[in-house]
């Protein structure tokens, strides 16, 4: 449900932002989402007692000549509606909005070994050519058996496992005998 509300105000900025402003106001919004993180700002953001005035006046007042008009009034109506507790779902939609905007992805390979950066770079290709959009990819540093690429914003995820691809092999043989 709350991404759902957090949608309607990315909308809305989105309608009346340029790009470039946009990309302003998520680097804003990906900075207030990081105090949210504090468990005393979480406990302030979440608690019924505080007010929604006080909230914004501790959170985002003192942030009026450092940010964007249009983000000031839009988290000064969210806090009016009791809505800052829906910054980080915010600051997520609009960040897929702006990568979708762009037609550019990021996604993590995992592999048995470490992958020379022409095979990623070979790799990045055959996902653009599927998917027809820009992806980077970075190697991660968690160990697969076999190769594992995920690119989580366009719902890619691809595997090749050599355990599986072994039990396939023996269960194909098992099978013609």
């Amino acid at each position: 449900m709350n991404e759902l509300i957090a949608k309607r105000y990315a909308k809305a900025l989105m309608e009346c932002s340029s790009s470039k402003e946009l990309k302003s106001q998520l680097a804003t919004l990906s900075a207030l989402k990081k105090s949210l993180e504090s468990p005393e700002v979480a406990e302030l953001v979440a608690s019924p007692l505080v007010s929604g005035e006080k909230k914004f006046e501790l959170l985002v007042a003192p942030l009026k000549k450092k940010i964007d008009g249009k983000l000031y009034n839009l988290l000064h109506l969210m806090s009016e509606k009791g809505r800052l507790d829906l910054l980080p779902d915010l600051a997520e939609i609009l960040a897929f909005e702006l990568k979708k905007q762009s037609n550019r992805f990021e996604g993590t390979v995992e592999a048995d070994d470490a992958l020379e950066k022409a095979e990623i770079k070979r790799l990045e290709k055959i996902l653009k050519h599927y998917s027809g959009a820009e992806i980077q990819l970075k190697q991660s540093d968690k160990q697969s058996d076999g190769l594992h690429v995920a690119v989580e914003d366009l719902g890619l995820e691809l595997s090749v496992s050599k355990s599986r691809i072994k039990a396939d092999l023996l269960d194909f043989i098992q099978r013609a005998l």
